[in-house]
């Protein structure tokens, strides 16, 4: 065997108390590398060039009285299709939606988004940079391209052929880029940069195109974005992974990469523990301001915090050993923040939410400890475990939503409404139990059917990197320090794979 170069080595410990270089099995550098800045350059002129066109800013609508000498709860439309009203506040009561009213939730989102979802996918032990590093270009890129795809489907006025952008417009872009950073998880660690932002492109089509259909003809109440995000994010994951599926990810090399270490599973806590902290503004950002709102946060608060509890619970009860896996507190604790999204608004009472987190902290946990290897039997290598987090918790809350259409009194389901909805004007309780029903399994049915295609043109050989060097390895696509691979706590490979070596 040909005596390895310095920098295709890893100093790892032997079963003694000395080290010694190890050779990095097969490791090579990116496949056209040029191709990923050339695709983002091109992408980047095309949003600049639509928005140039089209895009505009949105108006505050605060103390417009003073500028406009109109009566009271007068309607103003802005050239750009905004319409606002005169006064503090609206005939019903409700008071004017601008930054005031958004900006501390929209802070929270964003800090979910480029903190939380970076740190909590930073347990892989040779995947620290890229997993900050791609959560911060792909949410980058999607908060652009969402903006302007949103603008478009949703917001797009013909007479003035513009489409307004404000902090509840950003807010919802925030929430796509959770849909797509979901998905990465998803994939974490088997997919290059130019995958991660053709994925992208591609999800924010879909994932917008199916909030439009669940928002504005079904009317589905989902105010925290369980289906559509976290049901929509998951199984476009699911899909994409399944059709990556290689069977070097069984390899030796990758198998041991894909394993953490102690202070990358720390890392990736202080991810959990921001998404915990932030989760209420996050089901609660675009809620109605008032007792809709307050019920949100209230509902989420509680949720979550009972998550947590089952999560410690059962991830005692299920080891052999009676011990904690962290694994399961980076994830399963946050499961009561998605399952309790898509009522969060809803009249369930405190001890309602309380049962929905505890269910969803039992069921996510059980789903680490047991579901996750069956998934990857059948070819659904899920890194992250997001079935588990985001997918099964964000159907139990779908499930939840059906339910409790039941009750009307408690649903509300009139305030979704829409002059645009699909039988709004004679919708009955039995209705709208029918189109949450459809809401969801047309969520699942879209993030399925779209992940496989997505995965289908990414299993194009001019995409792919050499495996398994690439896989979970940041030497791939990143200019890594010296002491990179330098664990004095673990090896690489194992003890009699260093021997055979």
């Amino acid at each position: 065997m040909a005596k390895p170069r310095v920098d295709e080595t890893e100093l790892v410990t032997t079963t003694t108390t000395t080290s010694k270089l190890v050779p990095v099995l097969h490791e090579k550098s990116a496949k056209n590398p040029i191709f990923f800045p050339a695709l983002l350059v091109g992408l980047q002129a095309v949003f600049i060039i639509l928005l140039g066109f089209h895009g505009d800013y949105g108006h505050e609508p605060v103390h417009v009285e003073s500028h406009f000498p109109l009566p009271p709860n007068s309607l103003i439309m802005f050239p750009n299709g905004t319409k606002i009203r005169v006064g503090t506040y609206e005939p019903t009561g409700t008071p004017h939606r601008g930054i005031s009213d958004f900006y501390a939730m929209f802070q929270d989102i964003h800090v979910m988004i480029f903190i939380g979802f970076g740190f909590l996918m930073t347990f892989l032990r040779r995947y620290g940079f890229s997993a900050v590093g791609y959560n911060f270009l792909v949410a980058a890129f999607v908060l652009e391209w969402a903006i302007v795809v949103r603008g478009y489907m949703f917001d797009y006025d013909p007479s003035t052929k513009t489409f307004p952008i404000d902090v509840e417009r950003i807010i919802v872009a925030d929430f796509v880029a959770a849909a797509v950073l979901i998905s990465f998880g998803a994939v974490l660690g088997k997919v290059n940069p130019t995958q991660l932002i053709i994925m992208a492109f591609i999800e924010v089509l879909l994932q917008s195109a199916n909030e439009f259909l669940g928002l504005r003809r079904y009317c589905a109440y989902d105010i925290g974005e369980s289906m559509f995000v976290h049901v929509f994010g998951a199984y476009f994951g699911l899909a994409v992974s399944y059709m990556l599926y290689d069977k070097e990810l069984t390899s030796i090399e990758a198998e041991q990469r894909e394993k953490s270490v102690y202070n990358s599973d720390l890392f990736s806590m202080i991810g959990t523990i921001f998404l915990f902290c932030f989760w209420p503004s996050f089901n609660a950002g675009v809620a109605a301001a008032g007792d809709s709102r307050l019920r949100a946060i209230v509902n989420t608060y509680i949720s979550i915090a009972s998550s947590v509890l089952l999560t410690y619970i059962c991830s005692c009860l299920f080891s052999k050993e009676k011990k904690f896996d962290m694994v399961h507190i980076q994830n399963a604790t946050l499961a009561g923040g998605v399952a309790i999204g898509t009522v969060a608004d809803k009249i369930v009472r405190p001890f309602g939410a309380m049962i929905i987190g505890s269910l969803a902290g039992a069921l996510s946990t059980g789903g680490f400890r047991f579901v996750k290897g069956i998934l990857q039997k059948f070819r659904a290598h899920d890194t992250c475990g997001v079935n588990n987090l985001h997918g099964m918790p964000g159907l139990l809350a779908g499930i939840i939503g059906i339910f409790l259409a039941l009750f009307p009194a408690n649903s509300l389901y009139t305030d979704n409404l829409l002059a645009t909805c699909w039988n709004a004007s004679y919708r009955t309780y039995l209705g709208q139990l029918a189109y949450q029903a459809a809401a969801l399994g047309t969520t699942i049915a879209i993030a399925v059917i779209g992940g496989i295609i997505t995965g289908i043109i990414l299993r194009l050989p001019l995409l792919n990197d050499e495996r398994p060097s690439s896989y979970y390895n940041d030497r791939t696509h990143w200019e890594t320090p010296d002491d990179f691979h330098q664990d004095v706590t673990t090896a690489l490979l194992p003890p009699q794979v260093e021997h055979h070596i």
